[in-house]
């Protein structure tokens, strides 16, 4: 049985930015989906071309046949690291679905995807690894229909600090409305726009970080027919 792979996202500016500090970067080879979700040091413009740098070379290896190790060795070797904070310039999250439900994930310092399953939130396994001294956790498992993941950036989990919450939203908070919402037949698009309204919502219209939802909706694949000619009437 093959899987038809929904990916939809939405990104919210850190306020009195014209840039947007996280990039999505979606790619279909050999039979699967690649996603990439990265979020750029700060704000603005130079966390928009690192997050934009980070996401295409992760994005570009992979579906040329790169494996997930040398995508994250180049990376290392082309970005430096901040002089001051002494972290990476850019954060990601990698999900490689394949038309057979196999999944990959691969999570460097972004907050952990939330993965939901018939309406219970679902503990991935994963294992620490390191990539050219890169700590970074290894997921592999397989999806099924109806099943929703969701990466997000950390402006997320943060939503409304200092503002509606005194400590943001939380990840924890963020998979319980997650729980609460999904429902089996809502798109991708529809979630991540619901989610993005309510991250607004928290920082009550002016966002403290930029905030990006990356949703994506597993369903079986179906097939369709469509007819179409000329108009009768040019």
């Amino acid at each position: 049985m093959k899987y038809t792979i929904d990916v939809a996202y939405k990104s919210l500016f850190k306020h009195g930015e014209e840039l947007c500090g996280d990039k999505v970067a979606v790619a279909r080879a050999q039979g699967s989906t690649i996603c990439v979700l990265a979020d750029g040091l700060g704000s603005g413009v130079k966390a928009n071309i690192l997050a934009t740098l980070t996401s295409q070379i992760i994005v570009t290896m992979l579906r040329e046949g790169a494996t997930m190790q040398e995508a994250v060795e180049t990376i290392a070797g082309t970005l430096p690291v901040c002089s001051v904070r002494k972290v990476a310039y850019s954060t990601f999250s990698v999900l490689q679905i394949t038309d057979e439900g196999e999944a990959y994930l691969v999570e460097f310092d972004n907050p952990f995807c939330l993965y939901v399953r018939e309406g219970q939130l679902v503990q991935l396994p994963c294992e620490y690894r390191e990539f050219a001294g890169k700590g970074v956790y290894e997921s592999r498992f397989r999806v099924q229909p109806g099943d929703s993941l969701t990466l997000v950036s950390d402006g997320v989990v943060y939503a409304g600090v200092g503002q509606t919450l005194n400590f943001g939203w939380t990840w924890e908070s963020v998979a319980d409305w997650l729980v609460r919402t999904v429902t089996p037949s809502m798109s991708a698009l529809r979630l991540a726009s619901l989610l993005s309204q309510a991250v607004y919502d928290l920082y009550m219209g002016q966002c403290g970080d930029d905030s990006t939802v990356l949703c994506v909706r597993v369903q079986p694949r179906r097939a369709v027919s469509l007819l179409a000619s000329p108009p009768k009437d040019p």
